[in-house]
């Protein structure tokens, strides 16, 4: 009996200790689970505020330059320090992150809202800018990298795009206004005024994704259109060679290439600061003289791409800034990817 009652005992005291290893193990886990939790979040907070910081250092970099380069140059050009700085190397600025910086220069695009002609505005002898940007335009779409099958499919679109901005109901050419635009199966009304996002060109008939976007190494419109400016002029120091030669249809490749050259060249870099200067290019034809109610060299808008980077993640900070007269920077629009 006393056996019995011993051998009840240890197997009481067996169960006992089992449980209470069991207990021990499953709290050990869940313990371990919620530190590593813990640790998990505050590690992604730490890289999160990392990046942050890497992305916004490079925002102000950028910013910084431009006014610098603004208050100093009579020019905006490739060579300047801003249009290199996708060739800088930014190790070491940081601890543990590092930065990748792009700056685009937005007035070397074609300004969708001046294919509008301003009211009242210009000589009645002289040729409207805006109509020289609309057939620049045209000559762009049907230079062969774009989706466009003809001169009427061209045309088409370029008038839809005025009829998009200007604030009247009258359809131009072969435009649309809201009466298409509410036909359509998710019926919307047409803008009648500026563009505020180059993405807005989605919405504006004939502008398909594939023509907006491009497609592989081929640009597309987003590449050569900006939203920002209202004078209509491009600057040709950075424009892309594709729409410099846009703007005169006797631009051959052979002198789209020396033009190239000419800009890109350091002992050149003086002379980019007058608007005749693609004038003194090797080869250029005397008879091919660029409108200059429609060029410049100087430029208002820019875009900072900054990219933190931290193992595998990323930070990515696009903003919009705008250059005063003066020289100040002013930022027009962020985002945060």
């Amino acid at each position: 009996m006393a056996d019995r009652i011993l051998s009840n005992q240890k197997g009481l005291a067996l169960l006992i200790t089992v449980t209470t290893l069991s207990l021990l193990v499953a709290l050990t886990v869940q313990f371990h689970k919620t530190t590593w939790h813990k640790f998990l979040v505050s590690h992604n907070y730490k890289v999160k505020n990392q990046l942050h910081a890497a992305a916004v250092s490079g925002v102000n970099i950028g910013a910084a330059v431009l006014e610098a380069d603004g208050k100093a140059a009579d020019a905006d050009t490739l060579l300047d320090q801003w249009a290199v700085f996708s060739e800088e190397d930014f190790t070491g600025m940081f601890s543990s992150a590092s930065l990748e910086l792009h700056v685009t220069d937005l007035s070397g695009k074609m300004q969708v809202n001046s294919l509008v002609p301003k009211a009242g505005g210009g000589d009645k002898n002289d040729e409207n800018p805006a109509e020289v940007l609309q057939d620049a335009l045209v000559a762009l779409m049907l230079s062969g990298g774009f989706p466009i099958e003809d001169e009427e499919e061209a045309q088409a679109i370029v008038d839809a795009l005025v009829d998009w901005v200007d604030e009247d109901d009258r359809e131009s050419g072969q435009g649309a206004e809201s009466s298409y635009y509410q036909s359509l199966d998710r019926p919307y009304s047409c803008r009648n005024g500026p563009i505020q996002y180059i993405e807005e060109l989605l919405l504006v008939k004939g502008i398909t994704p594939e023509l907006f976007y491009g497609k592989e190494e081929e640009g597309g419109l987003i590449n050569f259109l900006t939203v920002y400016g209202d004078d209509g002029k491009i600057n040709i120091n950075t424009a892309q060679p594709l729409l410099v030669q846009s703007l005169d249809g006797a631009i051959t490749k052979e002198i789209l290439e020396a033009f190239k050259e000419y800009r890109e060249d350091t002992d050149k870099e003086e002379e980019l600061s007058s608007v005749s200067w693609y004038t003194n290019v090797d080869g250029w034809p005397g008879d091919i003289v660029l409108n200059e109610k429609i060029i410049a060299v100087q430029s208002s808008y820019f875009q900072v791409e900054s990219i933190g980077f931290l193992d595998s993640r990323t930070r990515r900070l696009v903003v919009d800034l705008q250059r005063t007269e003066g020289g100040d920077v002013v930022v027009l629009r962020k985002s945060v990817k």
